[in-house]
């Protein structure tokens, strides 16, 4: 098999291949929201950075085959530190390179092809002798694609986290049936609850670009509140900054010129008491992050909404939803399948990159101690 390996360096070029990008992800099933292009290039535009201590630039990798079909997409960027001076560190690593707004970075891949896109792909970078190490993202671990790349490049295993994917039944009583016991009765407090004190919830979705900007704004207010409760759990407001709200905002409103933005709002009478957004891509409901008032916390109103939530992507014809990532027992508790993404790391074998990344991998290490050297790193949102 032949195989073409392209960089897209431009925005131009990304916008190019956009309706292709977007056929190769329902060709796999992809069920995150961060792989398409509307979250992708919408990150690029609002968090690039362009600073003396480093530079970003687009370094996406395209393979194709002999009839010119797009059989993959490794969203890179490459980043620069500094940006300026004969000595530069460069690392190779996946738009959406932000602590907790992009909740999962991965290629996208033919799953036809995997053993011979991880060889193209590694035989066209070591040919080139432009960066020090490539963080790769989103990989599973025991999968054809990892495998192949493994034997090609030298790669060193991090951190991980799972994905939590719930099955849907064709209606939501077969889907409660299958649910166990604890959550069940979890299910029945947070209604009853609600029906002891004569309050009715009532869901509101939000999905076209009119009705988002009330609604995101209910949804900041709520995730702000949520992160401000004094008891429970604890949440940081993750959307606390300008620019971070003015990214989600973009982003939605991208997707939801092709339908796929949901806001969800759950009111009790004219009181919005939690909201959560979700994507609704193709066959999956990814629900993102969410928010209620501590004042309606012991009415399980988070709990009533997620299984509103539910209920919208029965109807709407999903057959899973995607509860977001990461191992906490709000999600784990539903019983979900949970597909573990993983992290690996290749340093190129000359001395100046393994002095680089080492010295690169200190300073994270000791970056809340050393604030003064936080712009090195890169780090958005810390």
């Amino acid at each position: 098999m032949t195989l073409n390996v392209a960089t897209l360096t431009t925005l131009d070029q990304l916008h190019s291949i956009e309706e292709e990008w977007i056929q190769l992800l329902g060709r796999i099933g992809a069920d995150l929201p961060f792989l398409w292009p509307d979250w992708t290039i919408t990150w690029w535009e609002s968090f690039r950075q362009q600073r003396a201590v480093i530079r970003d630039n687009l370094y996406v990798k395209t393979v194709r085959g002999e009839s010119g079909e797009l059989l993959a997409i490794v969203p890179l960027m490459m980043t620069e530190r500094p940006a300026v001076g004969p000595a530069r560190a460069r690392a190779v690593g996946f738009l959406g390179a932000d602590n907790y707004v992009t909740e999962q970075r991965a290629p996208i891949i033919d799953r036809r092809c995997q053993r011979e896109l991880a060889e193209a792909l590694a035989s066209d970078l070591r040919a080139l002798n432009s960066w020090d190490w490539i963080t790769w993202e989103g990989l599973d671990k025991e999968g054809e694609f990892a495998a192949a790349l493994g034997r090609e490049l030298d790669l060193h295993w991090a951190e991980s986290q799972p994905g939590n994917i719930l099955r849907l039944a064709p209606t939501w009583d077969e889907f409660r049936q299958g649910l166990k016991h604890n959550i069940k009765e979890s299910l029945r407090h947070c209604y009853n609850s609600l029906k002891r004190a004569n309050l009715v919830p009532r869901l509101e979705v939000a999905s076209t670009p009119a009705e988002l900007v009330p609604a995101l704004e209910t949804f900041f207010t709520l995730h702000a509140a949520r992160a401000g409760q004094v008891d429970g759990v604890k949440h940081p407001d993750r959307f606390a900054e300008v620019g971070v709200r003015q990214f989600l905002e973009r982003a939605c409103a991208r997707f939801a010129r092709r339908g796929m933005t949901r806001v969800f709002t759950l009111r009790v009478g004219d009181t919005p008491v939690a909201s959560r957004i979700g994507f609704m891509l193709p066959d999956c409901l990814y629900l993102y992050y969410s928010g209620f008032d501590p004042e309606w916390g012991k009415y399980s109103v988070a709990t009533t909404l997620l299984a509103e939530a539910l209920k919208h992507a029965i109807d709407s014809g999903c057959s899973r939803v995607h509860l977001s990532m990461g191992a906490d027992v709000s999600k784990s508790r539903w019983g979900p399948e949970m597909p573990v993404f993983h992290t690996a790391v290749c340093t190129r074998p000359r001395v100046s990159s393994r002095v680089a990344r080492g010295v690169y991998s200190w300073v994270q290490r000791h970056r809340h101690p050393l604030n003064q050297v936080k712009g090195l790193l890169g780090r958005r949102f810390d």
